[in-house]
């Protein structure tokens, strides 16, 4: 007699396909983050947006995508994913916002081993509330079962934002010249950068994550959310120059990607107030000045460039938009590097 081979599913490879379905169950939901120029739902093949002509009406797609890198390590450890919706949206919208436009759709990437319910929709719901909070539609996405090619409960993390902008507002960089003004705001701590050294400390056992800091853990620290900047950008747009999104690499590697050949940046180091975590770090790390500046954010999460004129009102309008912002240098004929510090 014949024996029957024993059938091997999809499911049986490590794939349920129905709990995928039920995962972004939630997210199908319409709600009132949905515009009325997006012309599909999520869960179809591709996403459709009508642009709107009157308010572009010489329109400019602007693309960025990135992740949170191996700060999802330390969220991990601290079984703590609250915030990590936010860290995927702002470091995507945070780049795109730099030449002004106006951040309008999402989509998100998830990799995982094996899909956990109750810990993978904290992540998707943060990020669509994360989107919500800034009026940007999530407009889908897609998530990756990858049977054995992650650790247990281990799962990566990747964003594209589509923003958009009348051809005519595009921050110009070009007319960035001697004497302009930079000014600093605020970043709510590490952001999403820096992490591969910070994760390094902790293996080495040079950091602990349960240790206090200012009364609160660590681990809880480096898991601030990173800051949106999105509103005082479209705010204070028209009165800027230039607009450098502050990350890996920090401010001596990010500001010198929008300045023109013939300027430098001269910065006063000693003009805002860091972090008491980057103290921490810089401790354990034994970091010069130097490299602590091209490695975090050592506390300035956007730059902008403007005219000494528009000083006054982009700084008024900052505060009032409850952002702490230092004027940090300003710029100088080109001398040596790029970015100088005093």
């Amino acid at each position: 007699m014949k024996k029957t081979k024993k059938k091997l599913t999809y499911k049986d490879s490590g794939v349920n396909i129905k709990i995928a379905e039920n995962l972004i169950s939630p997210l199908k939901k319409k709600s009132n983050h949905i515009n009325n120029h997006m012309l599909s739902m999520i869960g179809g093949f591709a996403s459709l947006y009508q642009i709107d002509i009157k308010k572009y009406p010489n329109p400019v797609i602007v693309c960025g995508t990135d992740g949170v890198g191996t700060k999802l390590r330390v969220a991990m450890k601290m079984k703590n994913h609250t915030g990590i919706g936010q860290d995927l949206l702002a470091m995507c919208v945070n780049d795109v916002i730099t030449c002004g436009a106006d951040p309008i759709l999402f989509l998100d990437y998830l990799a995982t081993s094996k899909i956990n319910i109750k810990l993978h929709q904290k992540v998707l719901l943060g990020i669509k509330k994360a989107c919500e909070k800034i009026n940007v539609t999530l407009a889908g996405g897609e998530t990756a079962e990858m049977p054995g090619f992650y650790q247990n409960n281990e799962y990566d993390l990747a964003g594209f934002c589509i923003g958009m902008i009348d051809k005519a507002k595009i921050i110009n960089t070009k007319k960035i010249k001697q004497n302009d003004i930079i000014l600093g705001i605020q970043s709510s701590g590490l952001h999403s950068n820096g992490f591969s050294l910070v994760n390094k400390l902790i293996e080495r056992k040079l950091l602990s994550l349960s240790q206090v800091l200012n009364g609160s853990k660590i681990g809880n620290t480096l898991l601030k959310p990173t800051k949106i900047y999105s509103d005082i950008i479209k705010k204070t747009r028209g009165r800027i120059k230039g607009c450098a999104h502050i990350t890996g690499g920090g401010i001596t590697e990010n500001l010198s990607r929008i300045l023109p050949n013939k300027t430098s940046a001269l910065i006063q180091f000693n003009s805002w107030k860091m972090h008491k975590i980057f103290n921490l770090l810089q401790q354990k790390s034994n970091l010069s000045d130097l490299e602590m500046l091209s490695t975090f954010n050592c506390g300035i999460g956007m730059i902008i460039i403007l005219d000494n004129k528009n000083r006054d009102s982009v700084i008024k309008d900052s505060i009032k938009m409850n952002y702490k912002v230092f004027e940090i240098g300003s710029i100088i004929k080109k001398s040596g590097s790029q970015v100088i510090y005093e």
